[in-house]
């Protein structure tokens, strides 16, 4: 019996596992623990994108990166208002 050899495990892990990341980052009380996924989804894309098809790894990729960014963002607009409310204050 032959076996598939169009299917990439490893990019489908990734996929979901940056897919999850990504929608935890847009959660504001676990932001930070979406953000640690995005980078363990972003780590197993890389490896995932050596094999074919590629396409998951890829999309995993995009979406590891945008969690990235989101939390980056987020954390930053955090901070400005952290910052602004300590200002007035003082």
């Amino acid at each position: 019996m032959a076996e598939n050899t169009n299917k990439n495990g490893l990019g489908i892990a990734a996929f979901v596992v940056a897919l999850v990341g990504f929608l935890l980052t847009l959660v504001p009380l676990i932001r930070v623990v979406g953000a640690i996924i995005c980078l363990i989804g972003f780590i197993l894309a890389v490896i995932g994108v050596f094999k074919k098809p590629r396409i998951l790894s890829i999309i995993g990729i995009v979406l590891a990166i945008a969690g990235c960014v989101i939390y980056y963002v987020k954390w930053h607009q955090l901070k400005v208002a952290i910052e602004a409310a300590a200002a007035s204050i003082n």
